[in-house]
């Protein structure tokens, strides 16, 4: 006797996609001088235990922070997306004025065919530095190409909350990021890939 269930051809199958952005040892360069510096940090200040020892690198850690910020808007910007499993490598996790060498993290989409539709509807592919061109076939290409673009944004202004050395507090500030490398390089640092359904829980 047939149970009555029926499988809705519509229900949502949420996809992750785990990237890996490599800031030192690569091919770009993510340490150059301001306002190229900075390198890509999700975190701000107010979540280090040792805050920034000059408003040079309190400016150079809001950089870091923009091109985060940046990145969650390309990856959000052709459907909803969550952002889990955020890893930071760099000298000290507690030391504001340590700058991330690398960082690693999880999207979550539950409709990712609009991500490959919608990066298509403008650039069928790009070129890294290594290899030839890549044509964007997959979702996992035009997420790659949405972080890469997000990084290099250049001439980038924006009203930021930064860290002031001299009052020991925080302050809301004009903040420029240059691209730090060539789009090429950094399409080289950034690497995507798709993982199995099994939801990840963020470690942070």
């Amino acid at each position: 006797m047939a149970s009555g269930f029926q499988q809705d051809t519509n229900q949502l199958s949420p996809d992750f996609y785990r990237v890996v952005l490599t800031l030192s040892g690569g091919t770009g360069t993510y340490t150059g001088a301001s306002p190229a510096n900075g390198a890509v940090n999700p975190y701000n200040w107010d979540s280090y235990a040792t805050k920034p020892s000059s408003n040079a690198n309190a400016e150079r850690l809001a950089r870091g922070n923009m091109r985060w910020q940046a990145i969650i808007e390309e990856l959000t910007k052709h459907s909803d997306a969550q952002i889990i499993d955020v890893e930071v490598t760099s000298a000290s996790t507690t030391d504001a004025n340590s700058v991330p060498t690398a960082v690693a993290f999880t999207v979550k989409y539950d409709r990712d065919d609009f991500v490959l539709g919608g990066v298509t509807n403008t650039t069928t592919s790009f070129t890294p530095t290594t290899g030839g061109a890549v044509t964007i076939d997959t979702t996992a290409k035009a997420i790659r190409f949405l972080v890469a673009t997000a990084i290099t944004r250049n001439a980038y202004t924006r009203t930021w909350n930064t860290w002031d050395y001299g009052n020991q507090s925080g302050k809301q500030g004009s903040i420029t990021i240059n691209t730090p490398d060539t789009l090429a390089d950094v399409l080289d640092d950034v690497a995507v890939n798709i993982l199995d359904g099994t939801e990840l829980v963020s470690t942070v």
